[in-house]
């Protein structure tokens, strides 16, 4: 059996929420997707008024709280 064949039998034996967690941290580790982000936070800087950014963070709060009682 290779590295990543054992690596994945442990990762398949974890509930689904900590799966997703460890793909979240493989993502954060990729350097494509860490310039992606800073590209989009780029272009997308400055978008929201200050009413629209306030109502998206406290939608990005409700589901971080969702997430987190799941």
């Amino acid at each position: 059996m290779t590295l990543l064949e054992s690596i994945m039998r442990g990762v398949q034996k974890l509930t689904l929420p900590q799966q997703v967690e460890i793909v979240s941290h493989i993502y954060r580790l990729d350097t494509t997707a860490q310039q992606e982000r800073v590209e989009v936070l780029r272009r997308t800087h400055g978008c929201l008024d200050e009413a629209d950014a306030k109502a998206f963070q406290e939608a990005l709060d409700d589901s971080r709280r969702i997430e987190v009682h799941d």
